[in-house]
């Protein structure tokens, strides 16, 4: 009696699963390719780009010797109130790292001196995004420092400047 009572029992539990498998066959998958689609026609109404719009360096590689450093002045800024309610400040000093060799070198570098404003603005709205007990993130500070390098790579729509040097002290 034991047998045929899970005989039953094994039977109703494979009716039910061929029952939600055929379910999900064909209400979610339709409904799922109905959704790629329609975000495949959207991307392609507003033409988005899917990678940067800066140029890609051939030759990402440079000796120690076609650098120079270009050093930015102290900087100032508020951080994001914390959870403690506290209003944090970073005194930031920055440095930039700039390749020699690259093409745009001549044609930028007299260009960095007339943007320092406008570097700093940069750096300043990236650790304003933060706050003081986020920026002790050893992984916070490494996004901090690639979006830093980016946007500037983005307002010279050149990749001569090759890395940034970001230290700063919390109050």
């Amino acid at each position: 009696m034991k047998k045929n009572m899970l005989a039953v029992l094994i039977l109703v539990v494979c009716i039910v699963n061929l029952t939600l498998v055929g379910y999900t066959v064909f209400t979610v998958v339709p409904n799922a390719q109905r959704t790629d689609e329609l975000i495949t026609k959207i991307m392609q109404i507003i033409d988005l780009e899917l990678e940067s719009p800066l140029p890609t360096d051939i030759n990402n590689t440079y000796s120690i010797e076609d650098v120079e450093k270009y050093s930015l002045e102290e900087i100032t800024t508020n951080l994001r109130t914390g959870a403690d309610g506290k209003q944090h400040f970073a005194k930031i000093t920055a440095s930039l790292t700039i390749n020699k060799t690259h093409e745009d070198y001549e044609r930028l570098n007299p260009s960095v001196d007339k943007m320092k404003p406008d570097i700093q603005s940069i750096i300043m709205s990236n650790f304003q995004k933060y706050t003081s007990d986020e920026l002790g993130d050893v992984d916070i500070q490494a996004t901090v420092k690639q979006n830093i390098l980016t946007d500037i790579q983005t307002l010279f729509n050149s990749r001569f400047i090759v890395d940034c040097t970001v230290t700063y002290l919390i109050s």
